[in-house]
């Protein structure tokens, strides 16, 4: 069976998920769709997150779980509401995984990638942005090698995290954190070249390592990270 994991049902995840399970349940066989997120829905996300009537206050992952499994009955889909951490990263992306990750934070993004380091077969998928731009990461790694580089190798930011992995904080810190300036337009363009990302993998036609996006002057920009 195929996995793919998605992390983060935010505003990257929410719109990245839907056509994913489409695309999928097109064309592979037994495709099991795992999403992993420790956040809730708010009614601060409705202007740019794909929530649902009824799931503020649920949790993103079962709600996107719940929202899926109707559309696509032949699809395995499971959710996990925790936030990936040192401590349960090994039990969420395992060999052979293609992996979407759409979080808001640098310390989830290098627990991850130094996840997939430890992995002989992986691809993992990274899109972030801020209000108008932002970028999609490509680490990819094949027999044992990789393909092109981990999230951290051109990225300081990523590497040396001067942010807190959500699942060390409290309730009262989680709530405290501010909401990030985004729109709804930058979030849709970052699940599609994250899309795209993984289509040109699984036809044997990536070029490059990164993607640089910028919404207002409609410009996209691939970087070979070989």
């Amino acid at each position: 069976m195929r996995r793919i994991v998605v992390i983060g049902l935010g505003g990257i995840g929410s719109h990245l998920v839907e056509p994913l399970a489409r695309y999928v349940s097109g064309i592979v066989d037994r495709v099991e769709l795992h999403l992993v997120d420790g956040d809730t829905y708010s009614p601060g996300n409705a202007d740019r997150q794909r929530t649902g009537v009824g799931q503020q206050g649920v949790n993103k992952a079962e709600a996107q779980a719940t929202f899926l499994r109707p559309q696509f009955p032949t699809l395995s889909i499971s959710a996990r509401a925790e936030f990936v951490s040192e401590r349960n990263v090994a039990e969420i992306i395992v060999e052979g995984n293609a992996v979407f990750v759409g979080v808001d934070n640098h310390a989830t993004r290098k627990v991850v990638s130094d996840r997939a380091r430890r992995l002989r077969e992986v691809l993992l998928i990274s899109a972030g942005n801020d209000r108008t731009d932002g970028n999609v990461q490509v680490y990819w790694r094949q027999n044992g090698r990789r393909r092109t580089v981990a999230l951290d190798r051109y990225h300081p930011e990523i590497r040396f995290p001067t942010d807190r992995n959500p699942a060390d904080l409290s309730c009262e810190q989680l709530a405290a954190l501010p909401g990030g300036a985004q729109i709804i337009f930058t979030n849709l363009t970052a699940a599609a070249l994250a899309l795209n990302a993984y289509y040109a993998a699984t036809a044997a036609r990536l070029t490059y390592g990164e993607v640089y996006f910028d919404i207002l002057t409609n410009r996209s920009r691939p970087v070979e990270r070989k």
